[in-house]
Parts: C-alpha cells; sequence; structure tokens
C-alpha cells in the first residue's frame, strides 16, 4: 500500500490543525495495548475529520475504515488508501453484489492487518453527524471481530477497544477534543461464545461498546442540554494546561456524571451562568484558568513577520469557511472540507512566505525567519481566542470580594458534582 500520501498529509496538517484545535486530550492510553491488534470501536461526530485526529494525534499505526462510496474512483481509491483508509460498505452506498464483494476484501486486508499487530479504527454508528449524541450501534463492529478471529483459527489476541471521540463544539477555530480508550474487550475471552453463538457474540461486543460509549461520550443532546454543554465546558476549563498541546491520562472528573445531570445539578449550573451574565466574566476567569503566556510572548515578539502571516492565514480561513456555508448543505462535511481546504492553502501561504523572506533575506535567515513567521502565526490564532478571558480577567479584578467568592463557591459545588 503506497502510504507517502499519508505521511505528507500528516505533515501538511500540522499547519491548520495548529489553529483548529487547541488542546487534545488521551486519556486511557493503558488500555491501548501496542503489542497486540486492536480495533478501535469509536463513535462519530465529525465525518472524515474524525479519522484525522487518530492518525495525526494519537502517535499510532492506525488504518481507518471509511464510507466505501468515496473509494469508487480510481484515483480517489489510490489517494484515500494512501492516507491508510479503507472501505467499507453501507447498505446505502453500493449495490448489495458490489458491497459483499468490497467488504469481503477489506476483511482480508484488516485480517493482514492485524496479523501486523496494528490498530484499525471503525465507526459503530455507521453514520456521522456533528452533534453531542449517540446513535444506535451496528452490528458490524462484532462482525468483523468474529470473522477475523475465526480466519485466525481463533489464536489471533484481537482487543476491542471502546473509544470515545469529544469536540468542545463545531465548525471554529480552537476546539477541544478529548479522546478516551475504554476497558478492551479481549475476543480470546469469549472464543466458545463465538463458536456456539457468534449472533451472541456480536450482541455481546455491541453492547460492551455501547456501555462504554455512554460513560465517555459526551451526551448533551436531550434533557439539560444547555447546561450540559456549559457543563463540559467548565470541565474543559478545569483541564487546561497552558503550554501542553497534548495532554495525556490527566484529565479530572467525570463525563458520566455530566451526562447523568439530574435536575438540581442543573438548576444550580443555570444559577450559576445567570451570574456570570449578571457580572460579565467568563467560567475560565472564575476558575483562574493558566493563560497560555508562552504563545502570547511568541506572537508579539515575532509580530513583525507572523503578524502578516496571521493575518492572510485568517482571511483565508474566513473565506474558506464562508463559501463552504454557503455552498456545502451536509454540514457533516464542514469541518473536514475545511480542514482538507486549509492544508492545500496553508502549504501556498507558507512556500510563499518563504519565498518573499528568500528575496529579502540571504544566507539561513529566510529559514529562521520563516519558521518563526509561521508558528508565531500558529500562536497568534492562541492569543487571540484568549482575548475575551484576558478582557474579563480585568472586570474579574475589579469584582467585589463577596461577589467573586459566591461565583467561586457556585462553581465548586457544581465540580463537587462531577467528581
Amino acid at each position: 500500500m503506497k502510504e507517502w500520501i499519508f505521511h505528507f498529509c500528516r505533515n501538511a496538517l500540522r499547519l491548520p490543525m495548529g489553529i483548529f484545535l487547541r488542546k487534545a486530550h488521551f486519556d486511557g492510553l493503558h488500555n491501548f495495548n501496542k503489542d497486540v491488534p486492536v480495533l478501535l470501536a469509536c463513535n462519530h461526530p465529525n465525518s472524515f475529520l474524525d479519522g484525522v485526529i487518530f492518525e495525526h494525534l494519537s502517535g499510532r499505526t492506525i488504518y481507518t475504515l471509511a464510507r466505501g462510496d468515496a473509494f469508487k474512483k480510481p484515483v480517489a481509491n489510490y489517494i484515500l488508501r494512501g492516507m491508510r483508509l479503507l472501505p467499507i460498505f453501507r447498505a446505502t452506498d453500493a449495490s448489495a453484489t458490489v458491497a459483499r464483494k468490497g467488504n469481503a476484501e477489506t476483511k482480508e486486508e484488516i485480517y493482514e492487518l492485524f496479523t501486523k499487530r496494528y490498530g484499525v479504527l471503525i465507526f459503530s454508528e455507521g453514520i456521522g453527524y456533528p452533534e453531542k449524541a449517540l446513535r444506535r450501534l451496528k452490528k458490524g463492529t462484532g462482525q468483523i471481530v468474529a470473522d477475523c478471529v475465526k480466519k485466525s483459527d481463533f489464536n489471533l489476541d484481537l482487543h476491542v477497544i471502546p473509544t470515545a471521540l469529544n469536540y468542545s463544539k463545531f465548525w471554529t477555530l480552537q476546539q477541544t477534543v478529548h479522546v478516551t480508550y475504554g476497558e478492551p474487550i479481549r475476543v480470546l475471552d469469549y472464543i466458545e461464545l463465538i463458536k456456539q453463538d457468534e449472533k451472541a457474540f456480536v450482541e455481546l461486543v455491541t453492547n460492551k461498546v455501547k456501555e462504554s460509549l455512554e460513560k465517555n461520550v459526551v451526551l448533551t443532546k436531550g434533557e439539560h442540554t444547555e447546561e450540559k454543554e456549559f457543563a463540559q465546558e467548565m470541565l474543559i476549563n478545569k483541564n487546561y494546561q497552558p503550554l501542553a498541546f497534548k495532554i495525556k491520562d490527566q484529565w479530572e472528573y467525570s463525563i458520566e456524571k455530566l451526562n447523568t445531570m439530574s435536575q438540581e445539578v442543573a438548576d444550580k449550573v443555570a444559577k450559576y451562568q445567570r451570574a456570570l451574565n449578571e457580572t460579565k466574566v467568563l467560567d475560565a476567569n472564575v476558575g483562574n484558568r493558566s493563560f497560555d503566556f508562552l504563545s502570547a510572548f511568541i506572537a508579539i515578539f515575532t509580530a513583525g513577520v507572523s503578524f502578516p502571516i496571521f493575518t492572510v492565514w485568517w482571511i483565508l480561513w474566513y473565506g474558506v469557511d464562508t463559501l463552504i456555508r454557503k455552498k456545502i448543505r451536509n454540514i457533516v462535511f464542514w469541518d473536514s472540507v475545511k480542514v482538507g481546504s486549509m492544508m492545500i492553502l496553508s502549504l501556498i501561504l507558507a512556500i510563499l512566505a518563504f519565498v518573499v523572506l528568500d528575496n529579502m533575506l540571504s544566507s539561513w535567515w529566510p529559514w529562521i525567519f520563516g519558521v518563526l513567521g509561521i508558528y508565531g502565526a500558529i500562536c497568534w490564532f492562541r492569543f487571540v481566542d484568549s482575548f475575551p478571558y484576558i478582557w474579563k480577567e480585568l472586570r474579574w479584578a475589579g469584582l467585589k470580594k463577596d461577589v467573586r467568592t459566591s461565583l467561586q463557591n457556585q462553581r465548586s459545588a457544581i465540580l463537587e458534582e462531577l467528581k
């Protein structure tokens, strides 16, 4: 399989991902055993971008199953496979004959990857949609596992890892993502069940994955939606680390308790929100969230070369965002198309920046200023994103002590409920 496209895209994505994401949390890493083949059974909140998160950020060799109809054209098939994507056909993606043949070929490829102890990512919901909800899981996850283990004559030590993927928000810059690897399902523990009742095994895998995802996927759709959304923001602020981009096994507080929020806790959250609106400060101010001084310093220090790049970059992003919202009706693809478009435009911008600097400077200075300019521009995105926090921090400092104490107590009481 030609993977030069994957390595090219992974490095090219470092530019737009630096402005698209603010923080990436990875928790439960001990559940992701590198010494055995793993099937990551994940929710699917954001189309192709979900696979990019794992391929670009996890640091593991992972192949992702994607909708089969995207592979129909030879050029698309070559490019997508080169990006470590494999086709899986749903009933709506192709005729029954094409789907059966395509899925059989993909299962053969998956088995070969498992024999090499690689990871494969499957979106068990079978369909993506940008909302904080969990849709009904398909049976394909358990069926793939059963087929691969049978093919190995029941010797493949395959682990199924329920994997929860959460976004802080959709369609904006400087998002926070949170990945939780749940307790693995060791397939060898269920060999007898597979032999006796394969259907029951598939059902067991589906239910175990569902139970894990319901604990670790932020579910705000339904009751207390606004309060749960705000409580998620509180948890993100609580787990904020200014200098780190990838944060491993340090997430505090329970997503499961956020999902099962009672009326009493929802009332506390609503009361706290009203108090913040009245005092015109943010939860980040009340919680004394850390500030990324390093990014602010780099942005300002390199402003002469980085601010022009940031300005052009921001205009490009705004233009792409506006065009996509007008031209693409299916919101499922908005973030993915934006990141893909910005990958290409960011590369062009970086090349142009180096060309301009090369005409202005000599020796190694174009490279030095070019790198500082690009990284400084990314820091400008982070710095600008923090402007509301900085401005509200001045207001927070001016509040009376009893008002600050009341807000802090309200916040602490809510977080105590989410431990």
